[in-house]
């Protein structure tokens, strides 16, 4: 339970991060950074969701 946050967080940021790479990578615009934190956040709350729906 303490490291939903933490999990949470650290999907975010590990997309911004990848999207930021890839912009730098290919001299664009913050596309990559914007659609890739985006993905980070939906792949954070469903792993956040499966952590606090499981049976105990």
């Amino acid at each position: 339970m303490i490291g939903v946050g933490t999990i949470l967080t650290s999907m975010i940021v590990a997309g911004f991060l990848l999207g930021y790479a890839v912009d730098s990578w290919l001299d664009s615009r913050p596309i990559f950074m914007l659609v890739f934190a985006g993905l980070g956040a939906v792949g954070g709350f469903l792993k956040v969701y499966k952590l606090l729906s499981r049976d105990i």
